[in-house]
């Protein structure tokens, strides 16, 4: 990795991007990351050789593949040269309230 991060602050970077509404724990909450007394949900810093996955549920103002590319490419300069993977777990439209209610 080209510095260590955290598994909140790897959320707290992928948070800050305009197009991602929250983060996403993917099918059965699976993207997460264990930490003492909590977990961080949306983001799995895996076991060396393995991809790091993030889930977003992004806004829907852009072309996802240019989102899901600009997500891939600040995470890997976070982690370094390992495989990213972001899974979309859902999409909101502009005149949509972002938490869905």
């Amino acid at each position: 990795m080209t510095e260590h991060v955290s598994a909140s602050e790897l959320a707290d970077r992928v948070r800050a991007h305009p197009s991602v509404v929250r983060l996403h724990g993917g099918p059965f909450g699976a993207i997460a990351s264990y930490l003492p007394g909590r977990k961080v949900v949306g983001v799995r810093l895996p076991d060396e050789g393995e991809p790091v996955e993030v889930g977003v549920v992004l806004r829907l103002d852009r072309p996802l593949p240019d989102v899901v590319a600009e997500l891939r490419g600040l995470v890997a300069a976070v982690v370094g040269p390992v495989p990213v993977d972001i899974v979309v777990g859902d999409v909101v439209t502009p005149d949509e309230p972002p938490e869905g209610g």
